[in-house]
């Protein structure tokens, strides 16, 4: 027998052993053209008619062994992971086939431009390996490996080393070596993508018996990720080295060290369920990180519901965190120079200083020491408090908190974990703040008086803050009584305020200069109940307003007439300045009356009394010279009256007089 006899006999007992030990192999080959030893042909051609195996199958193989030593495989489908290749084609420059194993070198398939391959296999213990080179890979050609619900790769390119190597049990190593160049890519429902991604990959991992140990390491050079709800923007610098196992239970990172840009380096471990998707236990440590892009990239996104979603953070902390059984295990927590700003301005608290150390069935204490901050706007000044902690249980026996020229006392004040919920309570007491100085913090026209008040109990039971007692005011040398407040959903989006008001003896002189009305002399009562506002806007009350019992000066002038005539509607014919009326600056007056009920946006109004008709008088004219105002208009939206107001101190109203 020749040489080449002898090559192809032996190719032929070959590919007969390896079919046999190809056990996917439905239909059995059809040996199209073997060369037996009778027959002198330069190549060998074998057709397949389909082989079927976990997350691969092919159909319609072709493979032909020229006697160069190379190899051609066809197939005229194959499905990889759900992907599927028409008419693709494998070249091997090198085919070595015997009664043991075959291997390819030099491969190259022409669905996957830019990577070079190599694969072994053993035909008796099923021993196989696979390795790849990729040069300038499009990174999209690799979609087909990825599991379905998975983001595919749509664009940029690979370069580096990919292999694996097992047995008829599966694969027992995993390596790849990578350099991404503007990889990007997404998934079907937007919630996962990528774009212009540059950096290193690599990862190792080798099974023993069902478990997994691996390492890896990546480097993000550039480019922008968005994996719900989180976004980063590449600016370079960001590392991640980790090493692990995993049994097809549990997930297991031993140690890993992640560097953030701008923030510093976190070293955590942690064991995850993965078929209950739960964190099993996990530790974190860091030193010296930077709270202000730590909190804006990694912590904001999920707040996007809470009243931090528009906060900002600033200065330092070092953190230490133990979590094991579902619970914190361990905190300790130190933070330098920290604060804390929300964005509408609704509070702020800044220069915070504190060191805590905190274990579930311990009893600590700690100081926090902070520069200051605002509450609605209202400034308050540098304090010292001593909390006490118990589990999640955290209080205060009293702690003074300065604001503006006086002072608030918290008494009792207890904090506590119920539930899902935070909770919390306290007592306190305002004093000696002016109501000048309250006033420019808010933005107010400038008020006359004194704000102070005693709460008996303030307390949040996670959906709404109630307060037990009233707060009292003392402003325009009269008293504000709030009570029954009730602040639902107060970090929510639009949290509702319900409670009533009562003032009693405001003096109309400082009122009226307050608010640039027109002056009035005297005093009146108003009375606000069933008040509900919705985000802060008026969506329910009924307000009433009259002059206060007694004797006292009572006083209008010609442009304070003209004001409340403006706000009983237009259209009323008579005008002050067409008749001898005009001759005076003031007028005496009775009594002072109006209502006004809100219901659906719409306000229902009355005066002194129900009047006659669709007309009620707002001020009972009393005295020489003595005045009438009345007021036309029964309903208008809440929107049309403060517009008047709005109109009223621009002074261009004309008065409704009688």
């Amino acid at each position: 027998m020749s040489a080449s006899e002898q090559h192809d006999a032996i190719a032929s007992r070959a590919l007969c052993q390896a079919m046999t030990y190809i056990k996917q192999c439905r239909a059995w080959c059809v040996l199209l053209w073997l060369l037996p030893a009778a027959a002198y042909a330069a190549e060998i051609s074998l057709n397949v008619a389909d082989i079927v195996a976990p997350d691969f199958s092919a159909r319609g193989i072709a493979l032909t062994l020229p006697q160069d030593g190379s190899a051609e495989l066809s197939f005229d489908e194959l499905h990889v992971q759900r992907h599927e290749f028409r008419r693709a084609r494998l070249h091997c420059a090198r085919f070595d086939l015997s009664t043991t194993e075959m291997s390819c070198r030099g491969g190259s398939l022409d669905k996957l431009p830019g990577v070079a391959m190599e694969f072994g296999y053993r035909f008796r213990n099923g021993e196989w390996r696979f390795s790849a080179q990729l040069h300038n890979a499009p990174a999209k050609g690799l979609a087909a490996f990825l599991s379905a619900d998975m983001p595919r790769p749509t664009h940029g390119a690979l370069d580096g080393t990919l292999h694996a190597a097992g047995d008829g049990a599966g694969a027992s190593e995993l390596g790849a070596d990578l350099q991404l160049a503007d990889v990007g890519f997404s998934d079907a429902a937007g919630l996962h993508a990528a774009e212009k991604l540059r950096g290193t990959m690599k990862l190792a991992a080798t099974r023993s018996g069902k478990r997994w140990n691996w390492q890896g390491d990546i480097a993000w050079q550039s480019g922008e990720l968005f994996w719900q709800p989180l976004y980063l923007a590449g600016s370079g610098g960001r590392s991640l080295s980790a090493s692990g196992s995993f049994d097809g239970t549990y997930l297991v990172v031993d140690r890993a060290v992640a560097v953030l840009p701008q923030i510093g380096s976190v070293q955590f471990a942690a064991q995850w369920d993965v078929k209950q998707s739960a964190l099993v236990e996990a530790s974190a440590h860091g030193d010296d990180l930077a709270l202000e892009r730590l909190f804006a990239d990694y912590a904001k996104p999920f707040l996007a519901q809470s009243a931090l979603a528009e906060a900002t953070l600033s200065g330092h902390a070092d953190v230490d965190w133990s979590y094991r059984d579902g619970a914190t295990q361990a905190l300790r927590l130190t933070l330098r120079d920290a604060g804390i700003a929300d964005a509408q301005q609704r509070f702020a608290w800044r220069g915070v200083n504190t060191a805590i150390e905190w274990q579930p069935d311990a009893v600590r204490a700690a100081d926090i020491a902070f520069a200051g901050g605002e509450l609605l706007g209202v400034p308050f000044g540098s304090a010292k408090w001593q909390v006490q902690m118990h589990g999640l249980e955290l209080g205060m026996n009293q702690a003074v908190l300065p604001l503006l020229d006086g002072k608030l006392e918290l008494r009792d004040l207890r904090l506590w974990r119920a539930g899902n919920d935070w909770r919390w309570q306290f007592g306190a007491a305002l004093s000696g703040i002016s109501m000048e100085q309250v006033s420019r913090a808010m933005g107010w026209p400038e008020m006359l008086g004194t704000l102070a008040g005693r709460i008996p109990r303030v307390s949040y039971d996670g959906a709404e803050i109630r307060t037990d007692g009233a707060l009292l005011f003392n402003v325009f040398d009269g008293t504000v009584v709030a009570s029954q407040l009730r602040l639902v959903e107060p970090f929510g989006r639009a949290p509702r305020l319900y409670g009533n008001l009562s003032m009693r003896e405001l003096d109309l002189d400082l009122l009226t200069h307050t608010f640039s009305f027109g002056n009035m002399q005297g005093r009146i009562d108003a009375d606000v109940s069933n008040l509900e506002l919705q985000d802060w806007l008026p969506a329910r009350f009924d307000a009433r307003i009259e002059s206060s019992p007694g004797n006292y000066p009572k006083k209008i002038s010609q442009k304070a007439v003209q004001n409340i005539s403006a706000l009983g509607g237009a259209g009323a014919a008579a005008a002050i300045q067409r008749s001898y009326l005009r001759f005076f600056e003031n007028f005496g007056y009775d009594r002072i009356g109006w209502r006004c009920a809100l219901r659906n946006g719409v306000c229902a109004m009355g005066g002194v009394d129900n009047g006659n008709g669709g007309a009620y008088a707002i001020v009972k004219g009393g005295g020489i010279p003595a005045i009438t105002v009345m007021g036309y208009n029964r309903s208008v939206s809440w929107d049309e009256l403060v517009t008047r107001l709005k109109r009223v101190t621009q002074g261009n109203m004309q008065a409704v007089v009688k």
